[in-house]
């Protein structure tokens, strides 16, 4: 018997970022880990970047880059609320340790990377917490260990982000620390390794 077949509708802009964002996660350690959970999805997943790498001219042309801003600029101003409907990570396990997960944000992707660690954590990040930001970064050193800017997250469980810059480079330095169980220590791992 034939299994009964699904059609999902994007928009464009739609498309288009979710393959990019396919490409640059499928194959990487944190989320093949994560992935690995249940490996049932792994041919929807092969299925969907395949289909979305084939069908978009977009992936080829030149100009690739600057389409690609533009369109998640479209997609943040239509749907401003689209990170806080995604399900938060429950509290954490038993099993839960503090820990310090590290690596580095692209300067222009810092209040996306703020904003999706805090809604695993049920944190509302907000307009309060943009302005908190406002010159924060500019006298920071990742060199130098006092030169870090420390900014907590008040969700569950609670974290705390440094950041720093890497000066004479165009990334943030970033550390979150925290009580964190497995499952959301790799979420705040690919989010630093994605943006």
């Amino acid at each position: 018997m034939r299994e009964p077949t699904m059609t999902v509708t994007f928009s464009h802009d739609q498309a288009l970022v979710l393959s990019d964002w396919l490409y640059r996660v499928v194959g990487s350690p944190a989320f093949d880990a994560f992935v690995a959970e249940d490996p049932t999805v792994w041919p929807a997943l092969h299925q969907l970047s395949g289909t979305l790498e084939t069908t978009l001219p977009d992936v080829f042309a030149a100009g690739y880059g600057e389409g690609l801003a533009a369109a998640r600029q479209r997609l943040l101003i239509d749907q401003p609320e689209a990170p806080r409907r995604l399900r938060p990570t429950p509290p954490p396990s038993p099993g839960a340790v503090e820990r310090t997960v590290g690596g580095w944000v692209a300067e222009d992707n810092v209040v996306t990377a703020l904003q999706q660690l805090s809604f695993y954590i049920g944190y509302r990040y907000d307009a309060a917490d943009e302005d908190a930001l406002v010159g924060a970064l500019e006298d920071t050193d990742d060199d130098t260990d006092d030169l870090w800017f420390e900014y907590p997250l008040s969700g569950s469980p609670a974290l705390t982000v440094r950041l720093a810059q890497a000066i004479g480079g165009s990334v943030v330095s970033a550390g979150v620390t925290g009580v964190m169980d497995d499952v959301l220590a790799a979420r705040v791992e690919t989010v630093l390794d994605l943006l």
